[in-house]
């Protein structure tokens, strides 16, 4: 079904664009959390609040359900039940870990791993311009209720770090997605949204995400900005690092009583201004404890889901060891390269330089993260990475097989 309004604008409803509206409401899942607070205010609808927020997510994935039947094969289905399987077999192989299992069960089956699908399901050369105007809206979200709502009800100074962490954490994929952008077709209101987004994860005092932005730049910068008159581009942005470097002190100062008088944290520039910015924050201690217990116990196999938290580590920030610490060095060790050899052939394999481009910011904001902070088990945007890469992979595959 297709409206026609003034014989110009085609507004199709069709199966894909019931597809295109659940991949829409996941990307801008910031602005469903954001949108409890103008339910409450709506009668009736604000007594169901958290009811009307899951149905944000739960109808465009109703109304995209006869579009999906015939999206996914045999193998998608069985990737996903064997993370399933595995999760409920860990309640018999590890009975230690029940509490933290039945904590997170709904979070890892119905939210994290299905997020393999969203992958499978997403082609950023259709989704690249809605993705990016749905970050500007999440961005401007995060800044409108951090900078005028917040102020007026908590100190963000004042506030725990895990909350800030998770904060910055959320909006990671958004500003990440605005920068790639900036970098692909530069528009002033895109690199303005990216300055206001990096200040933002920079006022919430966490290194993680910078680090993730970073690592993005630097290989986005070298690999894939090879348009005509980039060497122009890249010279005006090494410029201007330059300039930042040599004026590093005064421009942390500023920003320093500039998020003091917006009661924002300063956590990162204390940090810069005492050394102490390169402290790994006793996440080396932490790792020594599981390797310890992996090194020293019956633990070929690992400690299964959430295992690591019987030992007082909530996860080891840093994935190869996480992975280790879940399957087991051997099991570990083995799905950590096969990630690698993954993410790797669909780099080689994707069609098109936005899809590699895709795959790296995928890349940047899960299994570089996933060095710092959080474990993969609650990471969606890794199991959505390992969906894009798979689909960029059997695209070719099929191509060659229609081909010969």
């Amino acid at each position: 079904m297709r409206l026609s309004i003034a014989n110009k604008i085609n507004i199709s409803f069709g199966r894909e664009t019931m597809v295109k509206l659940l991949l829409c409401a996941v990307w801008a899942v910031v602005i469903i959390g954001y949108s409890k607070g103008i339910i409450n205010k709506i009668p009736v609808l604000g007594d169901f609040s958290e009811l009307v927020q899951a149905s944000m997510i739960v109808i465009p994935l109703l109304l995209a359900l006869p579009a999906l039947i015939n999206k996914f094969c045999l193998a998608d289905y069985l990737f996903y039940f064997i993370w399933v399987i595995y999760y409920l077999s860990c309640y018999i192989a590890y009975p230690g870990n029940t509490f933290y299992l039945n904590e997170n069960i709904f979070i890892c089956l119905c939210c994290v791993f299905p997020y393999y699908f969203i992958g499978r399901l997403t082609d950023i050369n259709v989704m690249f311009n809605w993705f990016v105007l749905l970050s500007a809206a999440c961005v401007l979200m995060d800044l409108f209720y951090y900078l005028a709502y917040a102020p007026s009800n908590k100190n963000m100074a004042e506030m725990d770090l895990a909350d800030n962490m998770y904060r910055a954490y959320r909006s990671l994929p958004n500003v990440a997605m605005l920068l790639w952008a900036t970098l692909d077709k530069f528009r002033i209101w895109k690199c303005i949204l990216s300055f206001l987004g990096l200040l933002f994860l920079l006022s919430c005092g966490t290194r993680g995400p910078l680090a993730c932005l970073v690592f993005f730049c630097i290989i986005y910068f070298l690999f894939f900005m090879n348009f005509k008159g980039a060497i122009y581009v890249k010279g005006i942005i090494v410029s201007v690092i330059l300039v930042i470097i040599f004026f590093i002190k005064e421009i942390v100062q500023v920003l320093a009583l500039t998020f003091l008088n917006l009661n924002l944290s300063t956590r990162i520039l204390e940090k810069f201004i005492t050394g102490d910015l390169g402290n790994d924050s006793q996440r080396s201690g932490l790792r020594d404890i599981l390797y310890s217990v992996l090194d020293n116990g019956d633990h070929f196999f690992g400690l299964g889901f959430f295992g690591c938290r019987n030992y007082g580590v909530i996860y080891p920030h840093f994935l190869p060891l996480d992975l280790a610490t879940t399957f087991g060095y051997f099991v570990g060790y083995t799905l950590f390269a096969l990630l690698l050899v993954l993410v790797g052939g669909a780099i080689w394999c994707a069609r098109s330089q936005r899809s590699r481009a895709f795959i790296l910011v995928l890349c940047s904001i899960s299994v570089i993260k996933l060095m710092f902070s959080n474990t993969f088990v609650l990471e969606p945007y890794l199991f959505m990475l390992i969906g894009v890469s798979v689909s960029e992979i059997s695209n070719v595959i099929t191509y060659e097989r229609k081909h010969q």
